[in-house]
């Protein structure tokens, strides 16, 4: 098996990704499949199994004790677990366990042995920008994987149910404390900012007593934690123009690559000098909702070519965003990212999720806008501005955003 040349040939379909379903299986699926190991004849498209049905792909046809079922999707089809149902049915049908459902950079695998809806039999899934992920996926779906002895498939489903569990109890926990601390935020912001407020009046009695704040008033302790100190500009960040760290309005952007970006980077990456109002805070729109990490702006360099050449010759920009540049080059050489490495880019940077400067959403907010004839309708194309305020009001949904 070589996968990581399968990951590498995948990625590289990125920014030109195949046009229909027949190109997403000819030039991805089926390459990488054969590099797992698998045959021409190990892989047969389009048989009609015992109930006359006919699966995207039989694998190991010739193996009953192995055989799955593998069902295609076109890359910019965005996977849904009804997807896999087809497949399932002929799983049931013809007593297989296993079932893969890709569109070349997302792969999933169900457990037929699983009962409940094909969401209850996800057994793993990855995608293909994660190499590590990548990698465990890809080496346990390889037919020596499939056909060992020592049931390797079954231990690697395990073992990412397992890991899958944890994740999502540490999920729980964390949305816990994020909301825990929203209320607490929210509820120190309306005490600091009112000067009826009982602990203000605690506050100004003992900050009384310290030297040079003998006249202190309520009014001094409400400015204080109700204004905020000017933000230097620097030459790195041309279009901001702001006088307090948080403006009225935050850019959202639509997100379907920049968010996993963004958690890797702690930048956003985009087509040179794209043009974006004055801003503060960078949301992020991913498959349906706004995510709850809203970072702060920290440097933008307009255009750049994201190399050690581009980098040098990169002019009119500050000596910390320069070493920022370094480190995320640095960063991309390292995990791989052909479809920016070299190209000429505007790049945001952005606090990282768990920075305290960064807005902590107490969950994501649903999109639910739809069209007169009730079809979904995206919230965001381009890019979209919405009110600091309301984000920060707690929405459910892209409807009680944007309310007047």
């Amino acid at each position: 098996m070589d996968i990581p040349a399968a990951i590498q040939e995948a990625l590289e379909y990125r920014d030109d990704p195949p046009p229909n379903e027949a190109s997403t299986c000819e030039w991805v699926i089926l390459p990488i499949l054969h590099k797992l190991g698998y045959a021409k004849r190990d892989v047969v498209s389009r048989d009609a199994d015992s109930a006359g049905k006919f699966p995207d792909y039989t694998l190991l046809p010739g193996d009953p004790q192995h055989t799955f079922y593998l069902e295609a999707k076109a890359w910019k089809v965005d996977l849904e677990d009804g997807h896999a149902n087809q497949a399932l049915n002929y799983a049931n049908q013809n007593g297989r366990r296993w079932v893969v459902l890709t569109n070349g950079h997302h792969w999933c695998l169900y457990d037929n042995n699983i009962r409940g809806l094909p969401s209850d039999k996800m057994a793993a899934e990855m995608h293909i920008e994660n190499r590590d992920q990548s990698m465990r996926f890809l080496e346990a779906i390889g037919k020596a994987s499939v056909c060992s002895d020592k049931d390797e498939l079954d231990r690697f489903a395990t073992e990412e149910a397992e890991r899958r569990k944890r994740a999502l109890e540490e999920e729980t926990r964390r949305k816990e404390l994020e909301a825990r601390r929203s209320r607490l935020s929210a509820g120190l912001e309306a005490e600091l900012t009112s000067q009826s407020s009982p602990l203000v009046a605690v506050m100004l009695a003992n900050l009384r007593t310290r030297g040079g704040l003998g006249d202190l008033t309520a009014d001094d302790l409400v400015a204080h934690f109700s204004g905020t100190p000017p933000v230097t500009q620097t030459s790195a960040v041309p279009f901001l123009k702001i006088d307090t760290p948080r403006s009225d309005k935050v850019l959202v952007i639509p997100a379907r690559f920049a968010w996993d970006e963004y958690k890797r980077f702690s930048a956003y990456v985009c087509q040179a000098n794209r043009s974006f109002r004055p801003t503060t805070h960078l949301a992020f729109y991913v498959r349906g909702i706004i995510e709850t990490a809203v970072p702060q702006i920290l440097d933008v360099v307009e255009s750049v070519e994201l190399s050690d050449k581009g980098i040098v010759a990169c002019r009119g920009i500050s000596e910390t965003a320069t070493e920022r540049l370094r480190d995320l080059l640095r960063t991309m050489q390292r995990i791989g990212c052909p479809g920016q490495l070299g190209q000429t880019r505007k790049v945001v940077f952005l606090t990282p999720p768990d920075s305290p400067k960064t807005i902590r959403l107490p969950h994501p907010i649903k999109n639910d806008k739809v069209t007169k004839k009730g079809h979904p309708w995206a919230f965001v194309v381009g890019q979209r501005y919405v009110s600091t305020a309301r984000l920060l009001a707690g929405p459910m949904t892209t409807s009680e955003l944007t309310k007047r």
